[in-house]
């Protein structure tokens, strides 16, 4: 059976919570069936912010770790950096009334207009673009076809904290942080499933994130990376080809013309 029709019950995956770096947290479940981790991030600030929400089914154990560290009525914001089901597809939002759904302006005008139930009072921002939670900045990346037409990315100012959505992806049931370089991994996993139609777009955004100069990466799928192995990964990227080749998810797709 191939991976991509194995089953996957995401009300079964064990969820852990861990705090990475001055009041963010990573809570993490790793998905057999993917291979890889699914991870959330709460920021902890005056106004608490959730980035990606698991898929359908994952959130009610998601939110159980947030309320390790907050009253889950105080949270104020839930962010998705593109529009996928592991970003946002878990959360119920009419259980959390308060909380505003943020995104990008792309997903807004191109994802979430016309859908039955989708909050209508979302909040997206455009390329640098900024959103004050209290003593933390968010700035908000636009990063079209890095994945998603309609990707970004979110860099945490005050702590120089990037979430990159789905770049720097490792596989595997990773550490909280990673102690090791597992930037070859990463390549020949975007290798097999094929989710970038172009290298240029991703190294274009690579360049950009460099020059942010981030003291710790956290990637949605893996372990946190921290600034000393920062460049393995993005020299990774600028150097290797990785972009889709024929694979989607694993599989061949045949091309009759």
């Amino acid at each position: 059976m191939s991976e991509a029709n194995k089953s996957f019950h995401p009300d079964e995956i064990d969820v852990s919570i861990s705090e990475i770096s001055d009041g963010i947290y990573r809570i993490s479940g790793f998905v057999e069936t993917y291979g890889i981790t699914f991870n959330q991030f709460l920021i902890q600030d005056e106004c608490p912010t959730l980035i990606h929400t698991g898929p359908m089914g994952m959130y009610n154990k998601i939110e159980e770790k947030v309320k390790e560290v907050i009253n889950i009525e105080k949270l104020a914001y839930v962010a998705f950096l593109h529009f996928e089901s592991d970003e946002w597809g878990g959360m119920e939002f009419l259980k959390s009334p308060k909380a505003k759904l943020v995104c990008s302006d792309l997903s807004s005008k191109l994802n979430l207009t016309g859908w039955y139930n989708v909050p209508c009072d979302h909040i997206s921002f455009w390329d640098n673009e900024l959103l004050k939670t209290g003593k933390r900045v968010l700035r908000f990346i636009m990063t079209p076809h890095v994945h998603h037409w309609d990707s970004m990315m979110i860099f945490e100012e005050t702590t120089k904290s990037l979430f990159p959505s789905d770049l720097f992806i490792q596989p595997g049931k990773n550490r909280a942080i990673v102690s090791s370089d597992l930037s070859d991994d990463m390549i020949q996993l975007y290798k097999t499933v094929g989710i970038f139609g172009s290298e240029e777009p991703v190294r274009q955004t690579t360049r950009r994130l460099v020059k942010l100069e981030p003291k710790i990466i956290f990637p949605m799928h893996g372990g946190c990376i921290d600034a000393s192995m920062f460049p393995s990964y993005t020299d990774a990227l600028m150097k290797n080809e990785f972009a889709y080749s024929g694979n989607i998810l694993g599989q061949k797709v045949q091309i009759v013309t």
